[in-house]
């Protein structure tokens, strides 16, 4: 969990906003740039100053380019249509604001003001609203919330905030998290207190034989392989629970082992976590035997062995 800073004034966060951008030489600084320099995260000074591109001018810095190629549409019709070239460039049946700050043309600042809401939007562009649960008589579970919070948390690389549970990231509306958790901190706190904890039954592979046999296949020659027999004692099973895939994740930075690419610099990687050895040829699952993948590694992988 990011540590608060409700006690630091205002001018303590812009001095430090100006402190690194003097570092770095910049006129502007990214939420990266100053998350990597800066003494405070950058969630807490874009939350005190209502978004990261208020703070710029607060400190009286420069916009950055990607808040800078951002102008002012006083043609809706335009504006929506640019909502359906971005969902379009994401093949995706709804975007997200934040999709859309990263992709799109035109400052949404003003005709969000204007709906209030980032659904009704979606509906003016003819694209389908953000799946928000309901509930429809079944009780949303703890575990569906941190698994919406496990992805957002994922997609960002980073931990989220308010911002972006207000601007659509989530499946689950604020109210939902609010009245389950008392708030988004407490449903942090909740989230990182489940993650930490430790399951045994759901670790250990009590429901697998003690011993399964699995065939591999040895190439011997450029025209023939020979099959031999290997036999397996599993302790543990061959899924990976949420707990453990967000830690793996975790520790990997959010990032592909084998490519570098993250979610949160190309919205279209899907990232998996992956046995290194093979279960099916005796791997376990557990933290050292685990890494981070993304879906065009994972499948080019299959059942191989690399040996680092």
């Amino acid at each position: 969990m990011n540590e608060y800073h409700r006690d630091v004034s205002d001018e303590e966060l812009l001095d430090d906003l100006r402190r690194v951008a003097e570092l770095l030489s910049k006129e502007n600084l990214t939420m990266s740039e100053y998350q990597e320099n800066g003494k405070y995260h950058p969630s807490t000074i874009a939350n005190r100053f209502g978004g990261w591109r208020n703070s710029l001018k607060k400190a009286g810095l420069s916009l950055t380019k990607t808040w800078a190629k951002h102008e002012y549409c006083e043609d809706e019709t335009l504006f929506f249509e640019d909502m359906q070239l971005v969902a379009n460039k994401l093949n995706k049946e709804y975007i997200t604001a934040r999709d859309y700050k990263q992709f799109g043309k035109f400052d949404l600042s003003a005709t969000f003001r204007k709906y209030g809401s980032w659904n009704i939007m979606l509906q003016k562009a003819g694209l389908k609203p953000t799946p928000y649960r309901l509930g429809k008589g079944k009780e949303i579970t703890d575990e569906e919330l941190f698994q919406d919070i496990e992805r957002v948390w994922i997609k960002l690389g980073r931990q989220p905030t308010i911002n972006d549970v207000k601007n659509g990231e989530f499946n689950f509306a604020q109210n939902t998290f609010t009245r389950r958790f008392g708030g988004w901190r407490g449903a942090l706190e909740a989230f990182v207190k489940y993650i930490n904890s430790e399951d045994v039954s759901e670790d250990l592979n009590e429901d697998v034989p003690d011993s399964t046999s699995n065939e591999i296949i040895t190439p011997e020659s450029n025209s023939q392989s020979a099959k031999s027999q290997h036999s397996t004692t599993h302790k543990t099973r061959r899924d990976i629970n949420l707990r453990l895939r967000f830690k793996v994740m975790a520790r990997d930075n959010f990032k592909c082992c084998k490519c570098g690419r993250s979610p949160a610099t190309d919205p279209t990687v899907v990232l998996h976590v992956d046995h290194k050895y093979p279960w099916v040829k005796g791997g376990e699952t557990t933290m050292e035997n685990l890494e981070t993948t993304c879906k065009e590694c994972n499948l080019g992988k299959g059942d191989l062995v690399f040996e680092e």
